[in-house]
Order: structure tokens, then sequence, then C-alpha cells
């Protein structure tokens, strides 16, 4: 192992992934240099030129940084990707933390961080965003009321959704319809 192949590993350096691979003795797993793994010691490691050298040797993939899918982009990633999912297809339903967690077999801090950190945004603000988008979709449609389209939405009352929709968009829901319609009539 070379000091820069070691400083990859320690310093789980992406720009090293597809370069070499590295396994670890003990549990037998092989891992892209950008596995974040707890503190490693060099004479636990062996390094391999290609992922097949190491399969050849009798080691299993990690299945945290996953080196044998090629587009992966990460467990961080699949997580919030996987949050994301959920909240938009429940996003009718009353925002639930705990529950998220225990359906994405992960705990509630980790999952709130990972978001956040992936997606630029807490769960809540995302699952707010998209009821917005949503309530934008539906106040399009003069015939629907405003109480219908929170309904709809998601949200308890009207008020309740006056208020969320004027703090995202910077104008109540009737401002930006009537906006909405003028701008066809031009």
């Amino acid at each position: 192992m070379t000091k820069e192949e070691w400083l990859a590993i320690k310093n789980s350096d992406k720009n090293y992934d597809g370069k070499f691979y590295y396994a670890l003795k003990k549990s037998h797993k092989v891992c892209r240099p950008s596995c974040r793994k707890p503190t490693l010691r060099p004479e636990k490691v062996i390094i391999f030129e290609t992922l097949q050298q190491a399969l050849d040797q009798g080691y299993q993939p990690c299945s945290k940084c996953r080196p044998d899918k090629e587009s992966w982009a990460g467990a961080r990633v699949e997580l919030a990707n996987a949050a994301q999912k959920l909240v938009e297809e429940r996003y009718q339903e009353k925002f639930s933390l705990d529950t998220l967690a225990k359906d994405l077999f992960v705990d509630k801090s980790y999952l709130l961080r990972t978001f956040k950190e992936i997606k630029g945004h807490t769960l809540l603000e995302y699952h707010n965003l998209f009821r917005i988008k949503k309530a934008k979709e539906l106040l399009q449609r003069p015939e629907l009321s405003i109480a219908y389209i929170a309904s709809e939405a998601g949200y308890v009352s009207a008020s309740h959704f006056t208020q969320v929709f004027r703090k995202v968009c910077g104008q109540t829901p009737s401002q930006y319809r009537s906006e909405y319609l003028k701008s066809l009539d031009e």
C-alpha cells in the first residue's frame, strides 16, 4: 500500500473510487476508497487494483459503499431519495418523523441529518414544499375552493394552509390564483 492510497482510505476520498479497492482482513469485506469506516490501521487492509481481484480471493462487497454497483450514489443519497419518495407518496397525511424513520429502518436523528445534508431542506420543509407544489397545481382550476384545495393538499384548515402558503410563496393562495389567471389572459 502506498502512502497516497492510505491517505485516500483514511480521508474517504471519492476521487480514488475505481482506481483501487481495499479489503478488510477481519470482516472479509471489500470497499471503495470513499467508504466511511471506523478508524482503520494499515496492517488490517489489503489493496486490490480491481474489484474482481478481491472477489476472486473471497472478499464480499461492502453493503455500505457498494463497490459492486458502478453508478451507485451512496447509502446516504439512497436513504434521502427513499425518504423523499415516501414524503411525496404520503403528502396528504400528517407528517410523522417517527413513522418515516421506522418505515426506512433508521434512527430518526440520522434520517434528519442525512436528508438535510443531501437535499438541502429538513423533512418537514420538504413535506410543506411538496404540499404547496400540489396546491399550486389545484389553484390553476378556478372552480375549486381554497378550502377544498387545502384539504386535498393535506392541510386540516384553510387558514393554516394560507399561512404556510404565504410563508413559502410570499402571497396568499387567492393572490397566486389571481396572478395565474391574469397571466392566461395576457
